[in-house]
């Protein structure tokens, strides 16, 4: 890891917190994606474009891929890749002002180099370092043990749950319960901290899930596709991140549709 690139993101990233932070004061242009619970706001195009031009600045090698797309398209993986979430949770930052984040991951060749994760209104970074481990505000965080998964709880949103994709139920139904925060930044966070055994979302953009992807790899949380297939930052993809002690229980849940148990109802 060039430690030199390593403090440039560190500093890039407090700037674009507390210009985050600043624009609640004021009002948004707040624009519609493809419905009113997917939107963008000025500030998303701006952190990226914040993001791109100091990258382009310093790193004019390296290639980008942005949810808002201000850099263009990128084919292949080839050399040093930046994949940002410039506000993760933007409906989140948009109507409570809150839970949110901001997401950079760092690949080379296709491979993990670094990621992080910023949780922008509690000024907390968190970071990891393939073969390094992973940080939090600067100092090694340490996760809490993470037990078998009928003794966990999980992260995943809502629909997946009621729609049941790839058998989740079953898997909802095996455990102590489920979270969601409306932020895949925030969900990671929990299993990174040890809160959450897993992290199971579908369809989900290279930008969702490659800042945790990378981080996940620098801490020895297994980062898969739902069926066990590997990720890969050019693709949308379903996305499990789990720790060892739940991965491949996980993992035989999603893939062999069983009756589903009693779900507890306080989950």
């Amino acid at each position: 890891m060039d430690y030199q690139l390593h403090h440039h993101i560190l500093v890039w990233m407090e700037e674009a917190a507390e210009a985050l932070r600043e624009s609640h004061s004021r009002k948004l242009q707040v624009d519609e994606k493809k419905d009113a619970s997917d939107l963008v706001t000025e500030m998303d195009k701006a952190t990226e474009k914040f993001f791109t031009e100091k990258i382009r600045q310093f790193y004019p090698e390296h290639r980008i891929i942005g949810e808002e797309g201000i850099s263009g398209p990128v084919n292949d993986t080839n050399g040093m890749i930046w994949v940002i979430d410039p506000i993760d949770g933007t409906l989140n930052f948009v109507k409570q002002k809150n839970n949110f984040g901001i997401m950079i991951g760092l690949f080379y060749n296709g491979k993990p180099v670094a990621g992080y994760i910023y949780d922008v209104m509690q000024h907390d970074l968190y970071y990891g370092i393939v073969g390094e481990g992973m940080y939090l505000n600067n100092k090694p965080l340490k996760p809490l043990p993470v037990g078998p998964l009928n003794d966990s709880l999980i992260m995943g949103n809502v629909g997946m749950f009621s729609r049941n994709q790839n058998n989740c139920q079953s898997l909802l139904a095996t455990v102590l319960g489920a979270r969601a925060h409306g932020s895949a930044a925030l969900e990671v966070i929990q299993v990174l901290r040890g809160e959450a055994s897993l992290y199971l979302s579908f369809g989900l953009h290279p930008w969702d899930f490659a800042a945790g992807y990378a981080i996940c790899e620098a801490g020895g949380i297994i980062c898969t596709q739902a069926d066990g297939s590997p990720l890969s930052i050019l693709e949308k993809s379903p996305v499990l991140f789990a720790h060892p002690s739940v991965y491949k229980e996980a993992v035989k849940i999603l893939n062999n549709p069983t009756e589903i148990g009693e779900i507890n109802e306080y989950a």
